[in-house]
């Protein structure tokens, strides 16, 4: 997301929303004047040691809710840069963390090229996340015309993943339409069934599923804590279309709360076999995916989670742990899958040589009806 040529979005709103700012057909162009706003958000290290301590200090105890407004004291004073060594020294992974810094630098630049120019591929691309996340979202701002807006996404996401030099430079196409999911599930009020209609729009299935990841990853972010106090255990997975994309995430939740409460890993797995259809399948994904650091770790064998139930169940399962893993620790995932027979072996392998994001894996029970 970064060196740019062609075209991103033109997130059109009626010409009279003066409240309104606008993503034009040039948003990926590089102006000199856009080139000089993103290169100021780059502080010399040495120059601001004292204040790179500081908000090392700050970040470490911040809240979540406070975080944007901290990097936004600290944008000009250590540089987007000095945000960035920061939160990745705080958290290595820093995926989430540095969604508001990509809202941020969007917010200063007002160029998407520029600002992905600024990113680069850092916290796993959480940061192109959030520039796109504010990109989108940001013309609705004290705006009605939120159908409107999810309707011109749709008319220019296929060409954003595919074709735009700036994104296609860094990113892969699977890992745009993510971000993309996250921008819609924004502009859509965070109404699911909404913003998954809209993830459609991508031509390939594939793409719309990396879609639906993005949008379910924002939803469940967002709302987990609120729906654990009032909808069913595995709410909204247990409902909507993409049940696989949903479960990802929001499983996370879950274990993390089942655990908490002592209950026992068995106790998991029969509430996925409480399912049907896409719906379990897309259960024991997502079982796979929040078990992927205990996993790694080696505190639990990859068998002790993924090893029961059908052949499918295992596939998805394994697959669920293996993707994310091989991202981040591609020699351990490795040296798990040996610790496999057979297909699932196989299974585990084919995870690892395809990571997160490929539209090359097979689709089959990830779009089953």
């Amino acid at each position: 997301m970064h060196r740019a040529k062609y075209v991103l979005l033109l997130l059109l709103l009626p010409a009279c929303q003066s409240s309104t700012h606008v993503v034009s057909t040039n948003a990926f162009e590089m102006s000199k004047a856009s080139i000089q706003a993103s290169d100021e958000l780059f502080v010399e290290p040495k120059s601001v040691e004292k204040d790179r301590r500081d908000f090392i200090k700050r970040v470490e105890s911040v809240r979540e809710e406070d975080r944007r407004r901290l990097y936004e004291q600290y944008l000009k004073l250590i540089g987007a840069n000095g945000i960035l060594d920061g939160i990745e020294s705080v958290w290595p992974k820093c995926h989430t963390e540095a969604h508001d810094l990509g809202k941020v630098i969007f917010a200063y630049v007002r160029d998407i090229g520029s600002s992905l120019r600024v990113c680069v591929d850092r916290c796993f691309s959480g940061c192109m996340h959030g520039v796109l996340m504010e990109a989108f979202a940001g013309t609705t701002n004290q705006s009605p015309h939120r159908h409107v807006d999810l309707a011109a996404v749709k008319r220019v996401m296929n060409h954003t993943c595919y074709k735009n030099t700036v994104m296609t430079s860094s990113y892969s196409a699977g890992d745009c339409a993510h971000g993309v999911g996250h921008a819609l599930m924004v502009l859509a009020g965070y109404d699911i069934p909404e913003a998954i209609q809209t993830c459609d729009g991508f031509q390939d299935r594939a793409m719309a599923y990396y879609c639906a990841t993005g949008a379910y990853m924002e939803y469940v972010t967002e709302r987990d804590a609120e729906d654990a106090e009032s909808k069913s255990l595995l709410y909204p997975c247990d409902i909507y279309g993409y049940p696989a994309a949903c479960s990802r995430y929001k499983l996370v939740h879950v274990v993390e709360r089942h655990y908490q409460a002592n209950k026992k890993m068995e106790e998991l797995v029969r509430e996925c076999e409480k399912l049907a259809g896409k719906f379990r399948l897309g259960c024991f994904h997502g079982l796979g995916n929040a078990h992927m650091w205990l996993i790694a770790s080696g505190a639990l064998p990859i068998k002790k989670v993924c090893g029961d139930g059908t052949d499918n169940e295992r596939y998805m399962c394994i697959e669920g742990a293996m993707e994310r893993m091989a991202k981040f620790h591609e020699k351990r995932a490795l040296t798990v899958c040996e610790g496999l027979e057979d297909e699932d072996k196989k299974t585990c392998f084919t995870a690892v040589k395809h990571k997160m994001y490929s539209i090359k894996k097979d689709f089959a029970l990830y779009l089953s009806e």
